[in-house]
Protein backbone atom coordinates (compact mmCIF):
# COMPACT_ATOMS: atom_id res chain seq x y z
CA UNK A 1 0.00 0.00 0.00
CA UNK A 2 2.76 2.45 0.96
CA UNK A 3 4.60 1.79 -2.32
CA UNK A 4 1.46 2.45 -4.36
CA UNK A 5 0.82 5.62 -2.35
CA UNK A 6 4.28 7.05 -2.94
CA UNK A 7 4.11 6.17 -6.65
CA UNK A 8 0.82 8.03 -6.91
CA UNK A 9 2.22 11.00 -5.01
CA UNK A 10 5.26 11.13 -7.29
CA UNK A 11 3.16 10.82 -10.43
CA UNK A 12 0.70 13.52 -9.47
CA UNK A 13 3.22 15.82 -7.82
CA UNK A 14 1.42 15.67 -4.45
CA UNK A 15 3.02 15.67 -1.00
CA UNK A 16 2.09 14.18 2.36
CA UNK A 17 1.24 16.70 5.12
CA UNK A 18 1.12 16.53 8.89
CA UNK A 19 -2.43 16.27 10.26
CA UNK A 20 -4.00 19.62 11.15
CA UNK A 21 -5.65 20.31 14.47
CA UNK A 22 -9.39 20.43 14.17
CA UNK A 23 -11.49 22.64 16.43
CA UNK A 24 -14.86 21.09 15.54
CA UNK A 25 -16.55 19.81 18.71
CA UNK A 26 -13.31 20.44 20.62
CA UNK A 27 -12.29 22.74 23.48
CA UNK A 28 -13.42 26.37 23.51
CA UNK A 29 -10.83 27.74 25.97
CA UNK A 30 -7.10 27.07 26.10
CA UNK A 31 -4.83 28.01 29.02
CA UNK A 32 -1.27 29.06 28.24
CA UNK A 33 0.98 29.18 31.29
CA UNK A 34 4.40 29.71 32.75
CA UNK A 35 5.22 29.25 36.44
CA UNK A 36 3.45 32.41 37.64
CA UNK A 37 1.41 33.59 34.65
CA UNK A 38 -1.71 32.19 33.00
CA UNK A 39 -3.40 33.41 29.81
CA UNK A 40 -6.87 32.13 28.93
CA UNK A 41 -7.57 32.06 25.21
CA UNK A 42 -11.13 31.96 23.87
CA UNK A 43 -10.60 29.90 20.74
CA UNK A 44 -13.88 31.13 19.27
CA UNK A 45 -12.53 34.69 19.27
CA UNK A 46 -8.78 34.23 18.90
CA UNK A 47 -8.79 34.03 15.08
CA UNK A 48 -6.27 31.20 15.30
CA UNK A 49 -8.23 28.94 13.01
CA UNK A 50 -8.47 29.04 9.24
CA UNK A 51 -10.32 27.06 6.59
CA UNK A 52 -8.14 25.23 4.09
CA UNK A 53 -8.76 22.62 1.38
CA UNK A 54 -8.09 19.17 2.78
CA UNK A 55 -7.31 16.40 0.28
CA UNK A 56 -7.34 12.73 1.11
CA UNK A 57 -6.29 9.60 -0.72
CA UNK A 58 -7.31 6.38 0.99
CA UNK A 59 -7.20 8.05 4.41
CA UNK A 60 -3.87 9.81 3.82
CA UNK A 61 -3.88 13.61 3.79
CA UNK A 62 -1.90 14.99 0.84
CA UNK A 63 -0.72 18.45 -0.11
CA UNK A 64 -1.88 20.08 -3.34
CA UNK A 65 1.12 21.70 -5.07
CA UNK A 66 0.64 25.16 -6.60
CA UNK A 67 2.26 23.98 -9.87
CA UNK A 68 -0.32 21.28 -10.50
CA UNK A 69 -2.54 22.45 -13.40
CA UNK A 70 -4.35 21.28 -16.52
CA UNK A 71 -4.57 17.60 -17.34
CA UNK A 72 -2.43 16.57 -14.35
CA UNK A 73 -4.77 18.43 -12.01
CA UNK A 74 -7.84 16.82 -13.57
CA UNK A 75 -6.23 13.40 -13.25
CA UNK A 76 -5.39 14.07 -9.61
CA UNK A 77 -9.00 15.00 -8.88
CA UNK A 78 -10.09 11.53 -10.03
CA UNK A 79 -7.94 9.98 -7.25
CA UNK A 80 -8.08 12.56 -4.47
CA UNK A 81 -11.12 13.69 -2.50
CA UNK A 82 -11.16 17.37 -1.50
CA UNK A 83 -13.10 18.99 1.33
CA UNK A 84 -12.87 22.06 3.56
CA UNK A 85 -11.30 21.63 7.00
CA UNK A 86 -10.38 23.89 9.88
CA UNK A 87 -6.79 24.07 11.08
CA UNK A 88 -4.51 26.21 13.24
CA UNK A 89 -2.83 29.17 11.55
CA UNK A 90 0.82 29.46 12.63
CA UNK A 91 1.02 33.15 11.71
CA UNK A 92 -2.01 34.00 13.86
CA UNK A 93 -0.73 32.03 16.83
CA UNK A 94 2.68 33.66 16.62
CA UNK A 95 1.10 37.12 16.34
CA UNK A 96 -0.92 36.43 19.49
CA UNK A 97 2.09 35.16 21.42
CA UNK A 98 4.21 38.14 20.36
CA UNK A 99 1.51 40.65 21.33
CA UNK A 100 0.05 39.13 24.50
CA UNK A 101 2.58 36.83 26.15
CA UNK A 102 5.95 38.02 24.88
CA UNK A 103 5.95 41.31 26.84
CA UNK A 104 5.52 39.30 30.05
CA UNK A 105 8.05 36.59 29.15
CA UNK A 106 10.68 37.73 26.64
CA UNK A 107 13.59 39.66 28.10
CA UNK A 108 17.32 40.04 27.73
CA UNK A 109 19.55 38.65 30.49
CA UNK A 110 20.46 41.20 33.15
CA UNK A 111 23.61 40.69 35.19
CA UNK A 112 24.39 41.57 38.79
CA UNK A 113 27.53 42.29 40.79
CA UNK A 114 27.55 41.45 44.51
CA UNK A 115 30.08 42.53 47.10
CA UNK A 116 30.54 43.36 50.77
CA UNK A 117 31.22 47.08 51.18
CA UNK A 118 33.55 48.83 53.64
CA UNK A 119 30.80 48.86 56.27
CA UNK A 120 30.34 45.10 56.06
CA UNK A 121 27.02 45.37 54.26
CA UNK A 122 26.14 43.33 51.20
CA UNK A 123 25.79 45.56 48.17
CA UNK A 124 24.17 44.80 44.81
CA UNK A 125 24.85 46.49 41.51
CA UNK A 126 21.87 45.50 39.38
CA UNK A 127 19.31 42.73 39.75
CA UNK A 128 19.84 39.42 37.97
CA UNK A 129 17.25 38.25 35.47
CA UNK A 130 17.82 35.22 33.28
CA UNK A 131 17.07 36.01 29.66
CA UNK A 132 13.90 34.38 28.31
CA UNK A 133 12.54 33.69 24.84
CA UNK A 134 9.40 31.87 23.78
CA UNK A 135 10.19 28.97 21.44
CA UNK A 136 7.51 29.82 18.87
CA UNK A 137 7.84 26.68 16.75
CA UNK A 138 7.60 24.37 19.73
CA UNK A 139 4.77 26.43 21.21
CA UNK A 140 2.81 26.16 17.96
CA UNK A 141 3.25 22.39 17.90
CA UNK A 142 2.02 22.09 21.49
CA UNK A 143 -0.95 24.40 20.86
CA UNK A 144 -1.87 22.52 17.70
CA UNK A 145 -1.69 19.20 19.54
CA UNK A 146 -3.69 20.54 22.48
CA UNK A 147 -6.54 21.70 20.24
CA UNK A 148 -6.53 18.46 18.27
CA UNK A 149 -6.42 16.23 21.36
CA UNK A 150 -8.71 18.45 23.45
CA UNK A 151 -6.06 19.28 26.04
CA UNK A 152 -7.01 22.46 27.88
CA UNK A 153 -3.56 23.62 29.03
CA UNK A 154 -0.20 24.25 27.39
CA UNK A 155 2.97 25.12 29.27
CA UNK A 156 4.77 27.56 27.02
CA UNK A 157 8.30 26.38 26.10
CA UNK A 158 10.88 29.00 27.05
CA UNK A 159 14.53 29.21 26.13
CA UNK A 160 16.69 30.42 29.05
CA UNK A 161 19.79 32.60 28.65
CA UNK A 162 21.56 32.57 32.06
CA UNK A 163 22.46 35.89 33.68
CA UNK A 164 26.04 36.48 34.79
CA UNK A 165 26.48 36.63 38.57
CA UNK A 166 29.65 38.55 39.44
CA UNK A 167 30.59 37.82 43.06
CA UNK A 168 33.31 40.34 43.89
CA UNK A 169 33.99 39.46 47.54
CA UNK A 170 35.99 36.38 48.49
CA UNK A 171 33.98 36.12 51.71
CA UNK A 172 30.75 35.67 49.73
CA UNK A 173 32.41 33.14 47.44
CA UNK A 174 33.51 31.15 50.48
CA UNK A 175 29.93 31.17 51.74
CA UNK A 176 28.84 29.52 48.50
CA UNK A 177 27.27 32.46 46.68
CA UNK A 178 27.88 31.51 43.05
CA UNK A 179 24.78 31.51 40.90
CA UNK A 180 21.11 32.46 40.59
CA UNK A 181 19.05 29.53 41.89
CA UNK A 182 15.52 30.87 41.49
CA UNK A 183 13.37 33.96 40.92
CA UNK A 184 9.90 34.54 42.36
CA UNK A 185 7.47 37.19 41.17
CA UNK A 186 4.04 38.66 41.85
CA UNK A 187 1.95 41.49 40.42
CA UNK A 188 0.62 44.34 42.58
CA UNK A 189 -1.10 46.31 39.81
CA UNK A 190 -3.82 48.71 41.03
CA UNK A 191 -2.35 48.88 44.52
CA UNK A 192 -2.95 52.21 46.30
CA UNK A 193 -0.09 54.48 47.31
CA UNK A 194 0.33 53.27 50.89
CA UNK A 195 0.29 49.63 49.86
CA UNK A 196 3.01 50.25 47.29
CA UNK A 197 5.12 52.01 49.90
CA UNK A 198 4.74 49.12 52.36
CA UNK A 199 5.71 46.62 49.66
CA UNK A 200 8.92 48.52 48.93
CA UNK A 201 9.81 48.83 52.64
CA UNK A 202 9.08 45.15 53.24
CA UNK A 203 11.07 43.94 50.26
CA UNK A 204 14.07 45.97 51.40
CA UNK A 205 14.16 43.92 54.63
CA UNK A 206 14.92 40.78 52.61
CA UNK A 207 17.58 42.18 50.29
CA UNK A 208 21.04 41.15 51.44
CA UNK A 209 19.76 38.52 53.87
CA UNK A 210 22.01 35.47 54.20
CA UNK A 211 20.40 32.20 55.29
CA UNK A 212 22.81 29.61 56.76
CA UNK A 213 22.62 25.99 55.59
CA UNK A 214 20.22 23.75 57.47
CA UNK A 215 18.33 26.61 59.13
CA UNK A 216 14.66 27.53 59.04
CA UNK A 217 13.85 31.16 58.29
CA UNK A 218 10.52 32.95 58.55
CA UNK A 219 9.26 36.07 56.79
CA UNK A 220 8.09 37.49 60.11
CA UNK A 221 11.57 37.15 61.58
CA UNK A 222 13.14 38.97 58.64
CA UNK A 223 10.55 41.76 58.60
CA UNK A 224 10.84 42.45 62.33
CA UNK A 225 8.77 45.22 63.87
CA UNK A 226 5.99 46.49 61.61
CA UNK A 227 4.72 49.93 62.61
CA UNK A 228 5.19 53.63 61.87
CA UNK A 229 8.68 53.66 63.42
CA UNK A 230 9.95 51.18 60.81
CA UNK A 231 8.55 53.10 57.86
CA UNK A 232 5.17 51.44 57.34
CA UNK A 233 1.91 53.19 56.50
CA UNK A 234 -1.71 52.24 57.29
CA UNK A 235 -3.22 50.08 54.55
CA UNK A 236 -5.92 47.42 54.25
CA UNK A 237 -5.35 44.04 55.87
CA UNK A 238 -7.70 41.07 56.23
CA UNK A 239 -8.83 40.64 59.85
CA UNK A 240 -11.48 38.02 60.38
CA UNK A 241 -14.50 38.87 58.27
CA UNK A 242 -13.45 42.41 57.40
CA UNK A 243 -10.71 44.32 55.64
CA UNK A 244 -9.43 47.32 57.64
CA UNK A 245 -6.43 49.69 57.63
CA UNK A 246 -3.39 48.68 59.67
CA UNK A 247 0.31 49.44 59.54
CA UNK A 248 2.03 47.20 57.03
CA UNK A 249 -0.98 46.35 54.87
CA UNK A 250 0.43 44.81 51.68
CA UNK A 251 3.23 42.79 53.27
CA UNK A 252 1.61 39.59 52.06
CA UNK A 253 2.77 40.70 48.60
CA UNK A 254 6.32 40.50 49.95
CA UNK A 255 5.90 37.11 51.62
CA UNK A 256 4.14 35.72 48.52
CA UNK A 257 6.97 36.88 46.23
CA UNK A 258 9.67 35.34 48.44
CA UNK A 259 7.55 32.19 48.88
CA UNK A 260 7.37 31.74 45.11
CA UNK A 261 11.16 32.11 44.84
CA UNK A 262 11.95 29.45 47.43
CA UNK A 263 9.13 27.28 46.06
CA UNK A 264 10.53 27.21 42.52
CA UNK A 265 14.01 26.84 44.01
CA UNK A 266 12.96 23.52 45.53
CA UNK A 267 13.53 24.55 49.16
CA UNK A 268 11.41 22.81 51.83
CA UNK A 269 8.44 24.98 52.86
CA UNK A 270 7.69 24.47 56.56
CA UNK A 271 4.89 27.04 57.01
CA UNK A 272 2.53 28.56 54.48
CA UNK A 273 -1.09 29.71 54.74
CA UNK A 274 -3.29 30.93 51.92
CA UNK A 275 -5.43 34.06 52.34
CA UNK A 276 -8.88 33.49 53.76
CA UNK A 277 -10.36 34.61 50.44
CA UNK A 278 -8.92 34.92 46.95
CA UNK A 279 -7.19 38.27 46.44
CA UNK A 280 -6.52 39.48 42.89
CA UNK A 281 -2.99 40.64 43.75
CA UNK A 282 -1.93 37.00 44.02
CA UNK A 283 -3.03 35.59 40.67
CA UNK A 284 -2.65 32.82 39.73
CA UNK A 285 -4.55 31.76 42.84
CA UNK A 286 -3.12 29.01 45.00
CA UNK A 287 0.47 30.28 45.24
CA UNK A 288 0.00 33.00 47.87
CA UNK A 289 1.44 33.11 51.39
CA UNK A 290 -0.28 35.34 53.92
CA UNK A 291 1.54 36.63 57.00
CA UNK A 292 0.48 38.48 60.13
CA UNK A 293 3.42 38.28 62.54
CA UNK A 294 3.86 36.26 64.60
CA UNK A 295 1.25 33.97 63.04
CA UNK A 296 0.50 33.05 60.32
CA UNK A 297 3.98 33.11 58.86
CA UNK A 298 5.82 31.83 55.79
CA UNK A 299 8.86 29.71 56.63
CA UNK A 300 11.38 27.70 54.62
CA UNK A 301 14.58 25.75 55.16
CA UNK A 302 17.89 26.20 53.37
CA UNK A 303 18.61 22.55 52.58
CA UNK A 304 21.73 23.28 50.52
CA UNK A 305 25.24 22.71 51.91
CA UNK A 306 26.09 26.42 51.79
CA UNK A 307 24.57 29.80 52.52
CA UNK A 308 21.92 31.31 50.27
CA UNK A 309 21.46 35.04 49.66
CA UNK A 310 18.20 36.88 49.02
CA UNK A 311 17.70 39.95 46.84
CA UNK A 312 14.42 41.75 46.13
CA UNK A 313 13.24 44.58 43.91
CA UNK A 314 10.27 46.02 42.06
CA UNK A 315 9.98 46.74 38.35
CA UNK A 316 6.85 48.63 37.41
CA UNK A 317 3.93 46.81 39.05
CA UNK A 318 5.86 43.62 39.71
CA UNK A 319 7.76 42.44 42.77
CA UNK A 320 10.71 40.06 42.37
CA UNK A 321 12.81 37.97 44.74
CA UNK A 322 16.05 36.21 43.82
CA UNK A 323 17.80 33.37 45.63
CA UNK A 324 21.56 33.09 45.04
CA UNK A 325 23.73 30.22 46.19
CA UNK A 326 25.50 27.05 45.13
CA UNK A 327 24.00 25.18 42.16
CA UNK A 328 21.59 22.47 43.26
CA UNK A 329 21.18 19.34 41.16
CA UNK A 330 17.38 19.38 41.01
CA UNK A 331 14.71 20.43 38.54
CA UNK A 332 11.49 22.00 39.83
CA UNK A 333 8.19 22.17 37.94
CA UNK A 334 4.88 23.63 39.11
CA UNK A 335 1.87 21.67 37.88
CA UNK A 336 -1.59 23.22 37.94
CA UNK A 337 -3.67 24.95 38.99
CA UNK A 338 -6.82 22.91 39.50
CA UNK A 339 -9.78 24.93 40.82
CA UNK A 340 -12.88 23.21 42.18
CA UNK A 341 -15.67 23.22 44.82
CA UNK A 342 -16.87 26.69 43.93
CA UNK A 343 -19.24 28.44 46.36
CA UNK A 344 -21.26 31.60 45.70
CA UNK A 345 -20.79 34.62 48.00
CA UNK A 346 -23.22 34.77 50.95
CA UNK A 347 -25.92 37.44 51.06
CA UNK A 348 -24.62 40.97 51.55
CA UNK A 349 -24.01 41.95 55.17
CA UNK A 350 -24.94 45.38 56.52
CA UNK A 351 -24.11 46.83 59.94
CA UNK A 352 -24.78 50.29 61.36
CA UNK A 353 -22.64 52.78 63.23
CA UNK A 354 -23.19 55.96 65.20
CA UNK A 355 -19.47 56.73 64.90
CA UNK A 356 -19.67 58.00 61.31
CA UNK A 357 -21.98 60.66 59.82
CA UNK A 358 -25.51 59.46 59.07
CA UNK A 359 -25.80 58.18 55.50
CA UNK A 360 -22.06 57.63 55.07
CA UNK A 361 -21.04 54.14 53.96
CA UNK A 362 -17.84 52.30 54.71
CA UNK A 363 -17.21 49.12 52.72
CA UNK A 364 -15.33 46.58 54.82
CA UNK A 365 -15.29 43.83 52.24
CA UNK A 366 -16.17 42.94 48.67
CA UNK A 367 -18.10 39.84 47.68
CA UNK A 368 -15.85 36.89 46.79
CA UNK A 369 -16.49 33.41 45.44
CA UNK A 370 -15.20 30.53 47.52
CA UNK A 371 -13.25 27.66 45.97
CA UNK A 372 -10.41 25.24 46.48
CA UNK A 373 -7.12 25.29 44.57
CA UNK A 374 -4.48 22.62 44.08
CA UNK A 375 -0.99 22.92 42.63
CA UNK A 376 1.74 20.30 42.67
CA UNK A 377 5.46 20.88 43.00
CA UNK A 378 7.49 18.21 41.22
CA UNK A 379 11.14 18.06 42.25
CA UNK A 380 13.36 15.84 40.12
CA UNK A 381 16.78 14.85 41.46
CA UNK A 382 19.55 13.39 39.30
CA UNK A 383 22.16 12.65 41.99
CA UNK A 384 23.15 10.68 43.96
CA UNK A 385 20.37 8.55 42.44
CA UNK A 386 17.48 9.61 40.21
CA UNK A 387 14.23 10.25 42.07
CA UNK A 388 11.14 12.41 41.85
CA UNK A 389 9.14 14.03 44.65
CA UNK A 390 5.59 15.30 44.16
CA UNK A 391 4.17 17.74 46.74
CA UNK A 392 0.59 19.00 46.88
CA UNK A 393 0.00 22.72 47.50
CA UNK A 394 -3.59 23.08 48.70
CA UNK A 395 -5.57 26.28 49.26
CA UNK A 396 -9.10 26.69 50.57
CA UNK A 397 -10.61 30.11 49.86
CA UNK A 398 -13.78 31.07 51.71
CA UNK A 399 -16.78 32.74 50.09
CA UNK A 400 -17.25 36.26 51.44
CA UNK A 401 -20.26 38.60 51.39
CA UNK A 402 -20.16 42.26 50.55
CA UNK A 403 -19.81 43.90 53.96
CA UNK A 404 -20.96 47.51 54.45
CA UNK A 405 -21.29 49.76 57.50
CA UNK A 406 -23.80 52.64 57.26
CA UNK A 407 -23.75 55.69 59.50
CA UNK A 408 -27.00 56.44 61.37
CA UNK A 409 -28.45 59.06 63.71
CA UNK A 410 -28.64 57.41 67.16
CA UNK A 411 -31.73 59.46 67.96
CA UNK A 412 -33.56 58.35 64.82
CA UNK A 413 -32.27 54.98 63.58
CA UNK A 414 -33.99 53.33 60.60
CA UNK A 415 -36.25 50.34 61.39
CA UNK A 416 -33.73 47.84 59.96
CA UNK A 417 -31.00 49.11 62.34
CA UNK A 418 -31.84 46.80 65.22
CA UNK A 419 -29.73 47.05 68.43
CA UNK A 420 -27.75 43.88 67.68
CA UNK A 421 -26.49 45.49 64.46
CA UNK A 422 -25.54 48.95 65.80
CA UNK A 423 -21.90 49.75 66.78
CA UNK A 424 -20.99 46.06 66.89
CA UNK A 425 -18.20 46.40 64.35
CA UNK A 426 -14.99 48.35 64.85
CA UNK A 427 -14.06 50.35 61.78
CA UNK A 428 -10.34 50.18 62.61
CA UNK A 429 -8.09 48.44 65.14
Amino acid sequence: MKKILYLLIGFLGLGLTMPHAYADNGISTLRLKTNFNIWRVNLNKAEWLKTYPKMNWNGFEVKWPDTLEGEAKNKALSYVKSSDAVGVDFAQVRAYLEKITSPEINREPQDVSIKINDKGKIEFDGFAFNGQRIDFEKAFYLIQKAIRDRIEEVRLPIKIIPATINVLSDELKQKGIQTLIATGESDFSNSPKNRRSNIRVGLASFSGRLVPPGTETGAGEILGLVDATTGYLPELVIKGDKTVPEYGGGLCQVSTTVYRAVLIGGFPITARTNHSYAVSYYDPQGLDATIYPPDPDMKFVNDTPNMILLQTTTVGDKAYANVYGTPVDRQVDLLGPWYYSYKSPPDSRTEYSTKIPPGDKVKLGEAHMGFKADWYRRISYANPSPKEVLERIHSDYEPRPQFTVIGIDPENPPPEATPEHIDKVKLSD
